[in-house]
């Protein structure tokens, strides 16, 4: 038999490969389609603490219903539906058991992403995304006018439990990150760190754990600081954090050897970006370095959930996630130079930063 000479005659004896392209097509797209589906399921259970009831001992949907005071019908369907996509395990008994995804969407075990479900499937953030089609015309976000209010930090003010859910779930989110740098990454020697939007110093508390002998300087604003004292003092670290409040784009404290920005650089754009980091330049010791954690995008391409993340900076916020050049070149206008990129099995990386 002769082999096919041309692009023609291979298509013609591949009429079943092409259907089956074709048909493995469709399926991935419909998985897209119930994706917003699963999401949305995901979150709303969490949102109502039906992981912790199961996990309590209330194990049918009646039970969890007359827990929860929920619709016990509606319940068991979405239940169901949630066996389906892996957070739940449906023996057809009907009582409902955590998978290990369902486990991690419980309030009270380590490293949960409960409220990272919620607050990506309540209205400050799912509303923003269901005008992606107007973000992309206008090329900046909508999220202001599409909540009501100045900015989404505002919008949070107002909604001050979905604010406070927004907050754990960026606790979580650090979380993963420190993880993920600690496996990868361990701090130069430094006397001062200075933690510049440290939040609650998750990542000045680990940094300080690997500095023995070193002071550490929480800097953020008024509204977090005052809460952040509780979080440094249960670390035991009372002693050796100074909780300082003020605004990085005026200034940040002076005299530093480690400067540590963790998801700071992503939230805003070029231009606050250079503005940040020369006040951290302006600020820093003689040979400090500058630590920043952030999502990189591949220079080459390559696909990456940065890319992903990049999108929701995009709906949300004035800010995106950079390629390693692009920070090289912010760092550069702030009289830095990239030394150093610390990659991990996450998304997120490490750039440390000298001055020039």
């Amino acid at each position: 038999m002769n082999a096919p000479t041309n692009a023609a005659q291979l298509t013609a004896n591949r009429p079943h490969a092409a259907h089956s392209e074709a048909a493995e097509a469709s399926i991935a797209l419909m998985q897209t389609v119930m994706g917003a589906w699963a999401c949305q399921i995901t979150g709303t259970l969490a949102r109502l603490r039906v992981f912790d009831a199961i996990a309590s001992g209330h194990k049918t949907a009646p039970m969890i219903a007359e827990h929860l005071q929920l619709d016990a019908s509606a319940l068991y369907r979405v239940l169901r539906a949630g066996s389906m996509i892996g957070l739940l395990r449906n023996g057809g008994t009907g009582l409902f058991e955590l998978t290990a995804q369902g486990e991690l969407l419980r309030s009270d075990v380590p490293g949960s992403m409960r409220a990272m479900l919620d607050v990506q499937t309540a209205p400050g953030h799912w509303l923003p995304w269901g005008h992606l089609e107007r973000t992309i015309r206008r090329g900046k976000t909508v999220a202001a006018e599409v909540l009501g209010c100045a900015n989404l930090w505002d919008y949070y003010k107002e909604n001050a439990s979905e604010g406070e859910t927004f907050s754990q779930a960026m606790t979580g989110l650090s979380s993963m990150a420190i993880g993920a740098v600690s496996a990868a990454w361990n701090p130069p020697t430094a006397k001062r760190v200075v933690d510049v939007g440290g939040a609650h110093g998750a990542f000045l508390s680990w940094v300080l754990s690997k500095l023995p002998g070193a002071q550490g300087q929480l800097f953020d604003l008024p509204e977090v600081v005052a809460t952040a004292r509780a979080a440094i003092a249960a670390d035991g670290l009372s002693e050796r954090v100074e909780c300082i409040q003020g605004d990085f784009f005026k200034s940040v404290p002076a005299g530093g050897d480690l400067y540590l920005l963790k998801h700071i650089v992503h939230d805003w754009d070029d231009e606050s970006v250079r503005t940040i980091l020369g006040n951290v330049s302006q600020a820093m010791a003689p040979g400090a370095t500058v630590a920043v954690v952030e999502a990189l995008i591949p220079d080459d391409g390559m696909p990456s959930p940065a890319m992903l993340m990049d999108v929701n900076m995009l709906v949300m916020l004035s800010g995106k996630e950079r390629t390693s050049t692009e920070m090289k070149q912010l760092f550069a206008t702030a009289g830095l130079a990239l030394t150093r990129v610390v990659q991990t099995p996450s998304p997120f990386s490490l750039l440390e930063a000298r001055k020039a």
